[in-house]
C-alpha cells in the first residue's frame, strides 16, 4: 500500500509532542483505504490503534504496532424539519470546528461544547460534555469499521453504552473499531440557552458571568459559543505554548460519607451530581444521591502542585487538573509526574484519581 509507513515520528501527531516512533502507519483518507487494510501483511496479528487528532494521547514508548490515523472528512445534512436537522459527520473533521460551523447556520445543541480539542470520533468514544451540554444528549448513532471482520456496523446510543466520559469504544472496543461517521440530531430553534452551568464560589466562575462579559441581551448561541471560548481560554492551558491534554484525570466519585470525610480536609469543596457535572444554584447543599462527584483539580490545588516543575512537566497554573509540559519531556516523564500527583493525593485523602487520557506504552 502506498500510503504505509514504517517507522515515523509520531511528534506532530500528539498534543504533548513527544518523540515515539510508530512500526507502521498509514493515514485513511476514504472508505477504499479501509477496506484495503486486509492487504497489510499480518494485519489481523499486528497491534493496532486508531489515532484522532492526538489531542487525548500519552505516548510513553515507540508504538510497535500499526497506528492506523483517521483523516476521513466531510459532512451532510441526511434529514431536515422545520425543527430539527439530522447531520452526519465524517469522524477525521475536528470538534470545533463543526460547533463552529453549527453556530454559524443557527443550529442550537453543541454550543457550549466549544472548544473541545479532538476529533468528530473522539467525541462519542470519550463521551464529551461541557458547560452542561452532552454530546449523547444530540447523539443519534455512528458507523464504525470493524477491524476484525472489515465489516462495517450501526451503533445507536445503547450499543454506545455512554458513561461519564466513557463508552463502549473507550473501553472494550477499544481500537476494534474505527469509527467512520456520526449523526447528531441539531435544534433550528430554541427557546431556552442552557446556561446554568456554575461552580460553587462566584470566584470559580459560572456561564452567566462569562455571558454578561462578552455578550448582551437577549444573548442568542453565538453569545453561548463565545462565552464558553472566553471561559476554556482563561482556565485552560494553550495548547499553542504548551504541551498539553486538557484535564488529565477525570472527576473522581466517592460514597456521600467519604464526601462528608473530605470536606473536613478541604473547606467550602465542591460536589457534583453523580450522572452530570452542575447543580442548579438551589440543589447546592443538599446531596440527594449515595454517591456524588468531586473535583480532582482542588485537591491538586490544595497539595500545591499548580506550576510545581519536575523534569519539564508541570501542572497548568490556571487549572491544576491540566498537566503541562514545555515540550521538551518525555511521554515518560510525563506519565511519571502524573504518577506523582495521583500518590499524594491518594496518600493524603484516600482517593485514587482515575486518568482521562489514553495512555499509550
Amino acid at each position: 500500500m502506498t500510503n504505509l509507513k514504517q517507522n515515523l515520528n509520531l511528534k506532530k501527531y500528539n498534543s504533548y509532542r513527544v518523540e515515539a516512533f510508530a512500526k507502521h502507519f498509514i493515514e485513511i483518507n476514504n472508505e477504499k483505504d479501509l477496506e484495503e487494510l486486509k492487504n497489510i501483511s499480518d494485519f489481523k496479528s499486528l497491534r493496532k490503534m486508531v489515532l484522532g487528532d492526538g489531542s487525548n494521547t500519552l505516548f510513553v514508548n515507540d508504538y510497535d504496532g500499526l497506528i492506523i490515523k483517521n483523516d476521513l472528512k466531510g459532512k451532510e445534512i441526511v434529514k431536515e424539519t422545520d425543527e430539527y436537522i439530522l447531520v452526519k459527520i465524517n469522524s477525521g473533521e475536528n470538534w470545533h470546528e463543526f460547533v463552529t460551523w453549527a453556530v454559524e447556520s443557527n443550529y442550537a445543541g453543541v454550543e457550549n461544547m466549544a472548544l473541545i480539542p479532538g476529533s468528530i470520533g473522539a467525541a462519542p468514544a470519550q463521551n464529551i460534555a461541557a458547560y452542561g451540554q452532552n454530546q449523547s444528549d444530540i447523539f443519534v448513532e455512528l458507523t464504525a469499521f470493524n477491524l476484525e471482520t472489515f465489516e462495517y456496523e450501526v451503533f445507536n446510543s445503547d450499543k454506545c453504552d455512554f458513561k461519564y466520559r466513557s463508552s463502549v469504544f473507550k473501553n472494550e472496543f477499544r481500537d476494534k473499531y474505527f469509527i467512520t461517521d456520526v449523526t447528531y440530531k441539531l435544534s433550528k430553534y430554541t427557546k431556552e440557552l442552557e446556561t446554568s452551568y456554575h461552580e460553587r464560589k462566584r470566584r470559580y466562575g459560572s456561564l452567566q458571568d462569562a455571558l454578561e462579559a462578552v455578550g448582551k441581551e437577549p444573548f442568542g448561541i453565538d453569545d453561548i459559543y463565545n462565552a464558553v471560548i472566553y471561559m476554556r481560554k482563561r482556565r485552560l492551558p494553550d495548547p499553542d505554548k504548551v504541551g498539553t491534554v486538557g484535564s488529565f484525570f477525570i472527576n473522581p466519585i466517592v460514597s456521600k460519607e467519604k464526601f462528608e470525610e473530605l470536606s473536613k480536609m478541604v473547606s467550602e469543596l465542591q460536589h457534583y451530581p453523580f450522572d452530570k457535572l452542575m447543580y442548579t444554584e438551589k440543589e447546592w447543599d443538599v446531596i440527594k444521591d449515595d454517591y456524588v462527584k468531586v473535583p480532582a483539580a482542588r485537591f491538586i490545588d490544595e497539595r500545591g502542585w499548580k506550576d510545581r516543575w519536575i523534569n519539564n512537566v508541570a501542572s497548568s497554573p490556571s487549572h491544576g487538573l491540566c498537566i503541562i509540559s514545555n515540550w521538551r519531556a518525555s511521554g515518560q516523564d510525563i506519565l511519571d509526574y502524573a504518577n506523582l500527583v495521583k500518590k499524594d493525593i491518594f496518600d493524603t485523602y484516600g482517593i485514587e484519581l482515575e486518568s482521562e487520557v489514553n495512555i499509550i506504552q
